[in-house]
Order: structure tokens, then C-alpha cells, then sequence
């Protein structure tokens, strides 16, 4: 009976581990995560996400949506590609890594990034057919 009582504890705790690790801010719900920006390019609206709403020094994790500005709606946007330069006057910009995974969900793209130095960061979305959006996002 203990051995039954003890199997089935470390059952519950696995799928517990299990929904947790697959929860966070992937492809599905991101009603727990705040804007950092958001800006409209032609025909769609681009917004970035955070547990947060903010960026920091080093090692960023955030998610990209893009939305069809007439209905609000999730769109699959094709390849992203992401750029990201810290303006150095005097020197040449610093460059930061980005890159952009499909989540899994139409129109979200899962966001690594590196921002080596606090300051303003000039961060481009490029999408589609050439479109591009700018942000001037602020590491802290």
C-alpha cells in the first residue's frame, strides 16, 4: 500500500514538473507577460513581450508578435531576422546577437538576444516581403 501511495506521489510530481517546464511564455498563453514595445509596420502590428515588460544587460529572453493591424489577429509572417546595434560615438556600433525561433504558434516568435552594455539599442525586425520595424529598446 506504501509503495502504491509513493508511486503515485512521484506520478503527480512528474506531471507537475512536466506542465511547468512546458508553461512559461512559449508558444501558447502570454497573458502573464507585459509589452516592452510595440510599433506598427504597414499592414501589421509588432509587439514585443517580457515575464517583466523590460530588457536588461546580457542575456534577454522575450517574445515577438505580429498582428494583422485590421484584426488584431496572430499571422504566420515567414522568416524573421533580427538586428541589433548600440550606436558608440567615436567607434564603430556595438553588435548584439539576436534571433528569432517559430513558438509554435502562428505570428510568435521566441526571442534570445544578448545586450552587452546598458543604454539604447536600435533593434530591427525584418519580415515578410522587405518589411522591417525599428525599435529603440532601453537595456537596464
Amino acid at each position: 500500500m506504501r509503495m502504491k501511495v509513493v508511486l503515485a506521489a512521484v506520478a503527480v510530481m512528474s506531471l507537475a514538473l512536466v506542465l511547468t517546464a512546458c508553461g512559461g511564455s512559449g508558444g501558447g498563453d502570454t497573458s502573464n507577460l507585459k509589452q516592452i514595445e510595440q510599433q506598427r509596420a504597414g499592414e501589421y502590428v509588432v509587439t514585443l513581450l517580457s515575464k517583466t515588460g523590460q530588457l536588461k544587460q546580457g542575456p534577454n529572453k522575450f517574445v515577438l508578435e505580429f498582428r494583422k493591424a485590421s484584426d488584431n489577429q496572430l499571422t504566420d509572417v515567414g522568416n524573421v531576422q533580427l538586428n541589433s546595434l548600440m550606436p558608440m560615438p567615436g567607434m564603430s556600433p556595438m553588435s548584439g546577437g539576436a534571433s528569432a525561433t517559430p513558438s509554435g504558434t502562428p505570428g510568435r516568435y521566441q526571442v534570445e538576444s544578448d545586450f552587452q552594455m546598458v543604454g539604447t539599442w536600435n533593434f530591427t525586425v525584418k519580415f515578410g516581403n522587405g518589411q522591417q520595424a525599428r525599435f529603440a529598446l532601453k537595456a537596464q
